[in-house]
């Protein structure tokens, strides 16, 4: 059993003895885990490999429920450490240890100390550790299709998964504490945890609202596994306007979609050169060159003229005689200059002898024919580009045609296309197969679920009808109901359903609870249509396959098991109110569901713990009863052989042939790509209702 109560008590006494009740418990966890972890590794009981996997999910549990600011206090123990030494956080006590769960505890052999140091952890484990000392120093569980091959009994199954249970789970709270630890929930709500982005949304090859074999056609998406155990997809999707008014840009963007251990991921990203504000910055100074572009600049040949003083510039007639206006205003200014007195210096001089008139205009028309042709003949050349120099123009940007070219771009930048990561880096073939399998990734469930049916019984209310008939209860059932979730509108609700509709068939709300490990869907009676008899047979549908039944009863007798009949509903927890804001506690079970808390039969609660007890007691009573199930396995071990399955144990390309990474089109396979099957693991595990949901 997890912690149950004691976290519940934990959160209302953390706002008065923070350290008392968040941090001393944690070192507890942290020494205990260290302590019997090298005989419960060894062990060949099953049970103490059970005992390990709670203690583990519990410390995750309390790792969540901690303030972030406690798990990086430094933790002191001058009686056992060298005061003078350098304190680790809290947080780094508990990487080290899930670090050794991982590794294993071979280097763990000394069991005195109640709280450990940071070397009797590991001596392996550096949080420090620099880039290029990185080295797989675990193997990835994989499966050949050999070892799927041969079935296994029921025995050397279970005998199997005993071995890796520990690490399994220790390799998930890792992964989940560094996902997840101190930004739970982000914007999306509590009820998304990861992405529901698929590899057809966006894609403006595709025009199917979910995932078909179309996809694959799409020349636009190229899937890839990393470390053989991340499956990447890379797609090119059109890039949306930045911002409410800004222009549409026509460069396409880069959408990665990780599946791996911890749940699905999505990201998009652009090629991005310098910052929004350089880019207005550039975009504004092209406006003013623009603009400064249209005024006419003034050669050298056409500037302004200074005249001298006295001198008509005349400069709004546009045929003006400088030279007549200078030799008229030198002899004005200076007579000494005139050859004769009284003859300006432009006065035009007498003609030639023997030049009659007709001679003189002869000569006239011939000057200006010729300046005519001069300046027809300059026009041609002026309109010739091949007689001057080109100006040199800006290139324009150009948009790749390949579909494929940002997401090629994006991967040689992240170093994929290194000779270094070809080992590691692998091309999946697009086919049935592959598909099937994503489908199959996507369906899992990223938490372990639960679903809680709730009745109301009213007064003098003793037969199946009167009680599913109820559509609302007293102040105090409501205030019950809504303490044990919030609200949750089923037709936009993105998280767990447990088998609720959202056309309104099941209600249109119902209360729901998430944290970053457990979903719970409640089938509350007085939330779902009874004005029918088809109704209430759908609601009995709904409630009565539920393990888990809280009984709301305000009947002076008590309740029986048999008013609502139904094969399941291992465990019924009667809440009886009394006097004074007290509740009475009736819990009944099947014989064979194992113990289970924090609540037990009899017990008497207040009215402000009542709700957030019954909900850790419905939650640990579901797992109880799961518990019984064969091959049972909690959620998280359980995920990460979904994860691995279906990635490729062979890549479909050798590592030198592999080269078709950087093609930019649809990609050709020379080879079959080998997949791992998980039809074996489905059949081993379709029994866990909290996965197949």
């Amino acid at each position: 059993m997890r912690h149950a109560y004691s976290l519940s008590l934990a959160k209302n006494m953390s706002s008065k003895y923070p350290y008392l009740v968040f941090f001393c418990p944690m070192q507890i966890f942290v020494a205990t885990i260290a302590f019997l972890l090298p005989s419960a590794e060894h062990s060949t009981v099953e049970a103490d490999k059970k005992l390990m996997v709670s203690l583990l999910l519990c410390l995750l549990d309390w790792c969540m429920a901690m303030p972030l600011s406690m798990l990086l206090e430094p933790i002191t123990m001058p009686v056992l450490e060298d005061p003078t030494s350098h304190k680790a956080p809290l947080l780094d006590y508990i990487y080290r240890v899930l670090h050794c769960c991982v590794s294993g505890s071979n280097l763990h052999t000394q069991q005195s100390h109640y709280l450990l140091s940071l070397s009797d952890l590991s001596t392996d484990y550096d949080p420090f550790l620099m880039l290029g000392q990185v080295q797989s120093s675990e193997p990835l569980l994989s499966h050949t299709a050999a070892d799927l091959g041969s079935l296994l009994t029921v025995a050397e199954e279970k005998k199997r998964r005993n071995v890796e249970l520990i690490p399994l789970t220790a390799r998930m709270i890792m992964t989940h504490l560094v996902n997840h630890l101190g930004h739970h929930p982000l914007s999306g709500g509590p009820a998304l945890l990861h992405s529901l982005v698929s590899e057809n949304h966006d894609n403006p090859f595709v025009e199917s609202s979910e995932l078909s074999s179309k996809v694959f056609k799409s020349p636009n998406l190229q899937l890839f596994v990393f470390n053989d155990s991340t499956l990447v997809s890379y797609l090119q999707v059109p890039s949306e306007p930045s911002g409410p008014g800004e222009p549409h840009d026509n460069s396409s963007q880069v959408r990665v979609i990780v599946r791996d251990i911890s749940g699905k991921y999505s990201w998009d990203g652009g090629v991005l050169y310098r910052t929004q504000e350089g880019v207005s910055g550039m975009h504004q100074a092209s406006e003013n060159s623009s603009n400064h572009s249209t005024t006419k600049p003034t050669s050298p040949g056409t500037s302004e003229l200074s005249y001298p003083p006295g001198w008509d510039s005349q400069s709004g007639c546009e045929e003006v005689d400088v030279l007549d206006q200078l030799l008229e205003n030198l002899g004005n200014s200076s007579p000494e200059c005139l050859p004769q007195p009284r003859l300006r210096l432009n006065q035009p001089a007498p003609s030639p002898c023997g030049m009659n008139l007709e001679l003189e205009g002869a000569i006239v028309e011939a000057i200006l024919r010729q300046t005519q042709q001069e300046e027809e003949q300059v026009k041609r050349w002026n309109a010739d580009v091949s007689v001057k120099a080109a100006s040199q123009r800006e290139p324009t940007p150009q948009e790749p045609k390949a579909p494929f070219y940002f997401c090629r771009l994006l991967l040689n930048d992240l170093g994929m296309n290194s000779w270094d990561h070809r080992k590691s880096f692998h091309l999946l073939k697009k086919n049935s197969k592959l598909l099937r399998e994503l489908k199959n990734l996507d369906s899992r469930q990223c938490r372990e679920t639960h679903k809680i049916a709730v009745f109301y019984i009213g007064e003098g209310q003793e037969d199946k009808c009167s009680i599913l008939s109820n559509s609302a209860g007293s102040q105090a059932y409501e205030d019950f109901v809504s303490g044990l979730g919030w609200e949750v509108d089923l037709a936009t609700h993105c998280g767990f359903m447990g088998g609720l509709q959202r056309n309104g068939s099941t209600g249109h709300t119902a209360p729901y609870y998430a944290t970053s490990t457990v979903e719970v869907i409640l089938h509350v009676s007085t939330r779902m249509p009874s004005n029918s008899d088809d109704c209430l047979t759908k609601k009995l549908r709904h409630l009565g396959n539920d393990e888990v039944h809280i009984v709301w009863s305000e009947h002076s007798r008590d309740y029986r098991r048999g008013i609502i009949p139904t094969d399941f509903g291992d465990v019924l927890i009667i809440v009886y109110p009394m006097k004074n804001h007290t509740f009475f506690i009736q819990i009944m079970k099947k014989p064979q569901v194992p113990f289970f808390g924090p609540l037990f039969n009899g017990a008497i609660v207040t009215g402000t713990l009542l709700p957030s007890l019954v909900r850790t007691t419905c939650i640990n009573a579901s797992r109880a009863v799961k518990s019984r199930l064969t091959l049972y396995q909690s959620l998280y071990p359980l995920c990460e052989l979904f994860t691995l399955s279906p990635l490729p144990l062979q890549p479909c390309l050798p590592p030198q042939e592999n080269g078709l990474l950087l093609h930019c089109g649809p990609v050709i396979n020379k080879g079959p790509c080998q997949l791992a099957d998980t039809a074996l693991c489905l059949d081993w595990c379709c029994c866990s209702s909290d996965v197949t949901g």
